[in-house]
C-alpha cells in the first residue's frame, strides 16, 4: 500500500506538472527556496561539531523545537498541508485509516519541507558525531522527530478543521489566535531586547530556552540526543518514553478523523439547504445581483470554515506588532497605533482569491447572466462587511492602548486609503489569476496541488500595487510631523484615489470576467 500511494502521488505530480507551467515554475522555485534553507542549517549543525557540548545540545534542541513547531503552526496559519492525495477520495473504497495511514505518512514526506526536514535531520549526525552513545541516540531520535513533524501537521490542522466545521466553536478559534499572537509578540519582543548584550547573555538565554523546549512536546525528542552526550541517561529514557506517547497519541488523532473523511465525506454537507427565508443577511444588502452576491458571500464568512481561518491569517500580522510594542517598555507608541493599518492593506488579498473559493458554484454566475460587475461589487460589499467592524476594533484599541490617540487623523487617512485602493487592486486582480481551492466542506487548511504561484502571484500583485498607489497619502501623513493638516489633506487625497481605484476595480474587473467566466470556471473546477 506504501508503494501504490507514493506511486500514486509521483504521478499525480507529474500530470499536473505537464498541464500548467505555473505548477513546473512553482514547484522549481520551491525546490531552490528549500535547497538553500538546508544548505545554511546543515553549515551551522556542521559547525556545531567544534563547539562544546552544552552549546550543541542547546541549539540542537531550540532549532528542532522550532522547527517541529513550525510544522503544525506554518501548516495552520500559512501553507495548510499538501493533501494531493485527498483521503476523501478513498472513501468509496474498500479501505480503513489504518491500511492507508502509512502510504499517506510516507508519501506526504515525498515533497521539498518533508525532504528538507529530513536532510536536516540527519545533518544531526554531524553535530553529535562525539562518540557511540550520541550517535546510537541521534539514529534513534532522528526518525521519531521526522515523524513527529509530520503527524504534528496532520493531526493539528485535522482536529482545528473539525472544531472550525461546528459553529458552535468557531469563534475561540479567535481565543487561540490572540493567544498565539500575544505569545509571538512577546517573544519578538523579547528577541528585540536582546540585540546588544553580549555572547554570555545569549548563550544564557539560549540555554533557557532549551531547558524549557526539552519539556515541550515539540522537544522531547530532540533532547534525547543531548541528555545522552551530557550523560543523563535517565533523563534521556524519560524524554524518548514521552516521544514514543506523543507519536502514539498523534498517530491515534489523526486515524480518528481520518477514518470520518472516509466513512462520512458529506457530513459538512448536512443542513447546508436549511435557511430562513427574511434572514437579517438577506435585508442588510439591495435586492439586486451584487446585493444578492453580498447576501451568498456573507454567509460563506460565517458558515465556511475555510474563510474563518483566513481571518485568522490576515489578524496575525497587526495583533503581533501590537503586543510586541506595548510588551517592550521601550516600543514604539505609534507603531502600535497604526499597527491595524496592516489588515487594512491585506484586504485585497481575500479579494482576489474568492472566486477561487467558490469553485465550481462559480457556474450559476456564468449560467444565470450575472454581470461581471455586480458580482465584484458584491463581494467588496460582504468583505467590507466582515472587515469593517474588526478594523473599528482594531484601531480604537491601538490608539488608546497605544496612548498616541492624537495621531487618529492619520491613522484614519492611511486606513481608509489602504482600504479602498486594496479593495479595488484586489477586484481586478482576482479576475486575472484562479486555482483550485480546498472544496467547501474539506479542511480550510489543506494546500493542493495546483494553487501555489498564481496564489502567490495574485497576492504579491495586490499587497504590491495598493501601497504603491497608497504612497501619495502616506508621504502626506509622513509630512503632516512637520507641517499640520498635511494628516487632513492626506485623507482628502485618498479618498479620492481610494475611490477611483475602487470604481476602476469593479468595472474593468467585472468586464474582464464577462469575458473569461468559461475559462474562470475551468481554472476553479480542475479537482
Amino acid at each position: 500500500m506504501v508503494a501504490i500511494l507514493v506511486r500514486l502521488k509521483l504521478s499525480l505530480l507529474r500530470n499536473a506538472l505537464r498541464r500548467s507551467v505555473w505548477r513546473t515554475v512553482g514547484l522549481i522555485l520551491g525546490l531552490v527556496y528549500a535547497l538553500g534553507l538546508v544548505v545554511v542549517a546543515l553549515v551551522g549543525l556542521v559547525a556545531l561539531r567544534w563547539t562544546s557540548v552544552a552549546v550543541t545540545a542547546d541549539a540542537t534542541v531550540v532549532a528542532f523545537a522550532a522547527l517541529t513547531a513550525g510544522w503544525l503552526v506554518l501548516s495552520l496559519l500559512v501553507f495548510g498541508v499538501d493533501e494531493t492525495l485527498d483521503p476523501a477520495r478513498f472513501a468509496l473504497l474498500p479501505v480503513r485509516a489504518r491500511q492507508i495511514m502509512p502510504g499517506l505518512l510516507v508519501s506526504g514526506l515525498v515533497g521539498s519541507t518533508g525532504v528538507a526536514t529530513v536532510l536536516v535531520s540527519l545533518g544531526l549526525l554531524v553535530s553529535w558525531w562525539r562518540g557511540p552513545a550520541p550517535v546510537l541516540a541521534t539514529v534513534v531520535a532522528i526518525p521519531i522527530g521526522v515523524v513527529t513533524c509530520f503527524l504534528f501537521s496532520r493531526a493539528g490542522t485535522t482536529t482545528f478543521a473539525a472544531v472550525l466545521s461546528s459553529r458552535r466553536f468557531r469563534d475561540f478559534a479567535f481565543v487561540g489566535l490572540a493567544g498565539l499572537g500575544l505569545l509571538l509578540g512577546v517573544g519578538a519582543n523579547l528577541l528585540g531586547g536582546l540585540a546588544g548584550v553580549g555572547l554570555d547573555r545569549w548563550l544564557a538565554v539560549l540555554g533557557d530556552a532549551a531547558t524549557v523546549a526539552g519539556w515541550t512536546p515539540f522537544g522531547w525528542v530532540w533532547a534525547v540526543p543531548a541528555d545522552v552526550a551530557e550523560g543523563r541517561w535517565l533523563l534521556a529514557g524519560v524524554r524518548l518514553l514521552l516521544a514514543l506517547g506523543l507519536v502514539a497519541a498523534l498517530w491515534l488523532t489523526w486515524q480518528h478523523h481520518l477514518d470520518k473523511r472516509l466513512t462520512e465525506p458529506l457530513e459538512a454537507l448536512r443542513g447546508a439547504g436549511r435557511m430562513r427565508a427574511g434572514h437579517l443577511v438577506d435585508r442588510l444588502y439591495p435586492a439586486t445581483p451584487a446585493g444578492a452576491v453580498a447576501a451568498r458571500t456573507l454567509r460563506y464568512w460565517r458558515r465556511d470554515p475555510r474563510y474563518v481561518a483566513g481571518i485568522a491569517g490576515f489578524l496575525i500580522g497587526p495583533v503581533i506588532v501590537m503586543v510586541a510594542q506595548l510588551a517592550n517598555p521601550d516600543g514604539e507608541p505609534l507603531v502600535a497605533a497604526f499597527a491595524p493599518t496592516l489588515l487594512c492593506w491585506l484586504i485585497g488579498a481575500s479579494m482576489a482569491q474568492d472566486l477561487s473559493y467558490d469553485g465550481s458554484a462559480l457556474w450559476l454566475h456564468a449560467t444565470t447572466g450575472v454581470r461581471g460587475a455586480a458580482d465584484r461589487l458584491g463581494r467588496v460589499l460582504s468583505t467590507v462587511t466582515v472587515f469593517g467592524p474588526v478594523l473599528v476594533v482594531l484601531t480604537v484599541l491601538g490608539l488608546l492602548l497605544s496612548g498616541a490617540w492624537w495621531v487618529w487623523p492619520a491613522v484614519l487617512a492611511v486606513s481608509v486609503t489602504l482600504t479602498l485602493v486594496s479593495l479595488g487592486v484586489g477586484s481586478f486582480v482576482g479576475t486575472l489569476w484562479q486555482w483550485p481551492a480546498p472544496p467547501p466542506g474539506a479542511s480550510p487548511f489543506q494546500k493542493g496541488s495546483s494553487g501555489g504561484l498564481p496564489s502567490l502571484a495574485a497576492f504579491g500583485v495586490t499587497s504590491g500595487v495598493s501601497l504603491l498607489l497608497a504612497v501619495p497619502t502616506i508621504a502626506l501623513v509622513i509630512g503632516s510631523s512637520w507641517v499640520p493638516g498635511l494628516d487632513w489633506l492626506g485623507l482628502g487625497l485618498g479618498l479620492v484615489i481610494g475611490g477611483v481605484v475602487l470604481w476602476q476595480g469593479v468595472v474593468r474587473g467585472g468586464a474582464v470576467l464577462d469575458r473569461r467566466w468559461p475559462e474562470v470556471l475551468s481554472s476553479v473546477s480542475e479537482h
